[in-house]
């Protein structure tokens, strides 16, 4: 459409302007354009003219008439918004090229339509045009060959998989066309068929995945039967030596399909000016550009290549191409728009690329239309035009092409990157990188050795155990098979010590089976039903007999004890902790067998900066692990806690980010000293996707993760940021339930179950041990420590099996935070007050119905409850009478002893408690408004359970009631 216009012009001798339309246009852009158009006789083509918002569209309708109307009357001015301006005698033209039914376009306007006459663009007899090119090209036999080409693209769209990236329209046509030429002319000896199969075979090949090579290779031999074997790949043998030594100094794997991928890059660097580079995470995409940079920068003949990196999904759209400020008229200029210019004023014509790495969306690729296609022009908001000069490059690094419209798809040439067990690679250069860190004393034989028993390890263990979890398992979170291995990796860096290990391979094994069966499993929990956990513990003992795990308890219990270099438990190694009343219940970690395992690793993996982790379900203690973990650190460690929630975005990370840090020299920055910041981010999910499925927070992170720099938005300038790490924790079941897979593969991931039954008695039982500590010895001699604890845990799991959620009642879900409420109760009552086991079993009940009671939602609900707690007590408390212990009114507050004693005791009865609240009342009438209120036992109530809610620390209430029952007074 753009280029039949563009020959129109040609043809008659007019200059055309090509602007590619986009959100950021305001109306006064857009009318600066017509009327420059309209003095200058110009002609002005609109492309994408339906991005445009709809309320500029209807003023363009008013600005374009103006024009017309002056052109229809013949004069020498127009008017438009108020001012006369010359008229050009030839007048002006105005083309829109569009496609209506893209994602994020809008309707024109009638007023708008009425103005343009409509022109629909069939798609062109293909055919004719190859054979026209063909013959331009040089091509003798153009008509046969035409039709060969012709029919292949026709059957590719039919029969291979429908991939996003896929495109055999004209704009692949023609970039195929301009190869088999260069071909030509280069050897114009050989047969012309064999030439243009070599350019559709070389051409396309980058961009078919693992699928569908059988489909096209037999294409493309039923076609070219007679030369199908004679045109071998034009091989670069010295490039591609370079490349494998380049691999090599980077300390990567010099592979075949790895070598490959990086000839596939140069030559479509060379033909398309424009990439995108596909495939999922830890398939070596950014590797692949990196070498082809040193490459050319090492090989000299193209000369130093020098690249910027942005994650265009890390700042807004405006963040990124620049805008308009609307009240002051004022330019603020873009990251892209910035750099690009930057890089187009340099002086010399070194190679220079600019890498878009970042998830796509429909907004801000549009904007590069016209940059990605022949005009190789960005048009901002400001009327600015940059070009994109012969050596520049755009290179897009991205997941996938969901929320890309064919517009874009068309325009870049592709290179997929299929996944070809890449981990088998990583693996190899980590036992190199192993192998070179070993410590000096080990000589290079039993080096050798070492690196010979891990790489047998890996092959032994990796691929069969892989095979059973993709075919048979299911996380919380999806997790690649790379992720896997390099968190097996990671485990092992900080396992195969001198300590632990010694000097030679005995130990491997075993170590290797440690860090497996976590790096392998921690990811599992109870996924719709199955507990994957359990069953890949038997599965493991099942399969892999060489290191034998101690018959009772899962695989997860237990880890490797380096005196005896054998198995011992987590629980043996459990420290107890003493608990004194004085400190918040929030601020203390109660170590249990499983927090001591995840502390493991945590202490394994945050030396090397490498992030973990935890997901879980609400009130896990997934937090409390992590603020366990960072309490514990030493001096050379600060924290950073920050909080995702609904609103977070980039902008505001940012903001959290950069407030430990501080200047360092250039334009680095970090912590205080030289101190190591770890921020811990919590609910690292819960941020508002956008319609493109993507958190602006997250790209943030995944630039500060891979890249170690971000940029600031005001300068415009790179932040590099040094020692900093993240923890992480999320739960997989709210928010949005996963994050971007190329952000999820770099955390060692580990599920956190619900403790179990042993885990929760050591937790409360240490919390109420240590408050009962000075209580009366009557209180200790009943063993009510221990006992009130075991009621507490039979009555929440009754209480949470028998009301369950449901459509009205979805807060029906009872979880540990529930359980941490009543202790926390508990804990509020004095030694002076609860002298007797009566009393605190009374207390006991008394918070556990302010727990659960008070969020039932009916009075049978409530009656139901009260059953479950007497039956629970009786069993229990075996010597107490019931009616004692049952005896209303059942209220514990914090004014039981009149309104000055602040003393958490039992309300003997109604009477004194409505004295002192009325009293409480009138002294609040004298000072404010008077509230007119009496005081009837429900609304008694309802204050004794606001007053204790208040007094606790950490508590909040929400009050639940129809409009005028009194939740204000």
């Amino acid at each position: 459409k753009t280029e039949t216009t563009k020959d129109l012009s040609a043809q008659l001798g007019k200059a055309i302007y090509v602007v590619n339309c986009g959100p950021e246009m305001d109306y006064r852009t857009m009318g600066d354009q017509f009327k420059g158009l309209a003095s200058a006789g110009a002609w002005g083509c609109f492309d994408e003219y339906n991005r445009l918002l709809a309320e500029v569209l209807s003023v363009n309708s008013i600005q374009y008439k103006a024009v017309l109307d002056a052109i229809r009357a013949k004069g020498a001015t127009f008017r438009m918004e108020g001012v006369d301006y010359t008229l050009h005698p030839d007048g002006c033209m105005a083309f829109i090229t569009m496609n209506p039914g893209y994602l994020g376009r809008t309707e024109l306007p009638e007023s708008l339509k009425v103005l343009f006459r409509p022109v629909t663009v069939m798609v062109p007899d293909m055919q004719m045009i190859m054979e026209n090119m063909l013959m331009a090209e040089g091509y003798t036999t153009a008509s046969n060959l035409a039709k060969k080409f012709f029919t292949l693209y026709r059957l590719l769209g039919d029969l291979l998989s429908k991939q996003m990236h896929y495109d055999w329209g004209l704009r692949a046509i023609k970039s195929v066309l301009v190869v088999a030429g260069g071909f030509k002319r280069g050897e114009p000896d050989r047969p012309e068929g064999g030439l243009l199969m070599r350019a559709l075979r070389d051409f396309n090949l980058p961009k078919i995945v693992e699928d569908d090579m059988v489909v096209f290779m037999g294409l493309l031999k039923d076609l070219f039967p007679d030369v199908f074997d004679s045109m071998p790949r034009k091989r670069d043998i010295e490039f591609e030596t370079l490349v494998g030594v380049v691999a090599k100094e980077s300390n990567l794997q010099p592979s075949d399909y790895f070598v490959q991928n990086v000839v596939d890059l140069q030559d479509l660097l060379d033909i398309r000016h424009c990439v995108f580079e596909i495939g999922s995470s830890g398939n070596n995409k950014s590797k692949c550009w990196q070498t082809l940079s040193k490459v050319w920068t090492k090989g000299g003949v193209r000369g130093k290549t020098t690249f910027r990196d942005i994650n265009p999904k890390s700042i807004t759209p405006n963040e990124l191409y620049g805008y308009v400020n609307m009240a002051t008229r004022e330019w603020k200029d873009g990251l892209l728009s910035s750099t690009m210019r930057e890089m187009a004023t340099m002086p010399d014509t070194n190679p220079k690329w600019i890498v878009l790495d970042g998830d796509l969306d429909a907004n801000w690729i549009e904007n590069m239309n016209s940059v990605m296609d022949d005009n190789r022009l960005l048009t901002l908001a400001s009327n600015e035009r940059i070009r994109l000069l012969p050596h520049m490059r755009m290179i897009f690094e991205i997941r996938d092409l969901n929320y890309a419209s064919p517009a874009t798809v068309t325009r870049a040439g592709i290179l997929f990157i299929s996944e070809m067990r890449q981990w088998k690679n990583f693996v190899l250069s980590w036992v190199d990188t192993f192998t070179g860190n070993e410590p000096v004393l080990i000589k290079q034989e039993m080096r050798d050795k070492r690196a010979a028993t891990l790489r047998t390890l890996f092959d032994k263990y990796c691929d069969v155990t892989m095979d059973v979890l993709r075919r048979e398992y299911k996380t919380p979170v999806p997790i690649l098979d790379f992720n896997m291995v390099q968190t097996l990796c990671f485990f092992l860096e900080g396992l195969l010590t001198e300590e632990n290990v010694g000097r030679d391979d005995s130990k491997f094994e075993i170590y290797f089976v440690l860090a497996a069966v976590w790096a392998f499993g921690s990811a599992y929990a109870i996924t719709s039903g199955t507990d994957y956990r359990k069953k890949f513990s038997a599965w493991w003992k099942e399969q892999w007999k060489t290191v034998k795990f101690p018959h009772r308890g899962e695989v997860f219990d237990f880890f490797v004890d380096k005196e005896k270099g054998e198995f011992a438990a987590w629980a043996d190694i459990v420290p107890t902790l003493s608990y004194s009343s004085s400190e918040p219940m929030s601020s203390v970690t109660v170590p249990t067998g499983e927090t001591v395992a995840i502390t493991f690793w945590l202490d394994n993996l945050m030396p090397r900066k490498h992030p973990a982790m935890l997901i879980g379900a609400a009130g896990c203690g997934k937090t409390a692990i992590i603020n366990g973990k960072l309490r514990a650190l030493g001096d050379d460690y600060l924290t950073s806690s920050v909080n995702v929630n609904y609103y977070t975005n980039s902008n505001l990370f940012l903001k959290i980010l950069e407030g430990p840090l501080e200047k360092k020299a250039g334009k680095n920055y970090g912590p205080p000293g030289s101190k190591k910041l770890v921020y811990f981010v919590d609910d690292l999910n819960m941020a508002a996707l956008d319609k493109y499925n993507t958190a602006s927070n997250i790209a943030l992170m995944l630039q500060h993760c891979t890249y170690g720099h971000v940029y600031d938005m005001a300068k415009l300038t790179q932040k590099v940021l040094l020692n900093t790490q993240y923890l992480t924790a999320m739960n997989p079941t709210a928010g949005s339930f996963i994050i971007d897979p190329r952000m999820q593969r770099l955390f060692a991931t580990f599920a956190v179950g619900f403790p179990g039954a042993e885990a929760l008695t050591t937790i409360y039982q240490t919390f109420l041990l240590g408050h009962l500590h000075n209580f009366h010895k009557d209180i200790e001699e009943a063993e009510m420590g221990k006992r009130v604890v075991q009621a507490a845990l039979q009555l929440h799991r009754k209480v949470a099996t028998t009301f369950r959620k449901t459509a009205s009642n979805f807060h029906y879900e009872f979880n540990i935070r529930h359980m941490a409420g009543v202790f926390q109760g508990i804990l509020m009552g004095g030694a002076n007050t609860f002298k007797e086991p009566l009393q605190l079993a009374q207390l006991w009940l008394h918070e556990s119905e302010r727990v659960y009671g008070d969020r039932l939602v009916s009075r049978e609900d409530l009656k139901k409850y009260k059953d479950l707690a007497a039956e629970t007590a009786k069993k229990i408390f075996k010597e107490m009478s019931p009616t004692t212990l049952m005896a209303e009114p059942l209220i514990i507050c914090h004014f039981a002893q009149g309104l000055g004693e602040k003393t958490y005791d039992r309300v003997q009865t109604f009477g004194d408690l409505s004295t002192t609240l009325t009293a409480a009342l009138a002294e609040f009438n004298e000072t404010n408004a008077a509230m007119n209120l009496v005081l009837f036992e429900d609304a008694i109530r309802h204050v004794c359970r606001i007053s204790r809610i208040i007094e606790s620390p950490g508590g909040h209430a929400l009050l639940v009631g129809v409009g005028g029952s009194g939740k204000q007074s």
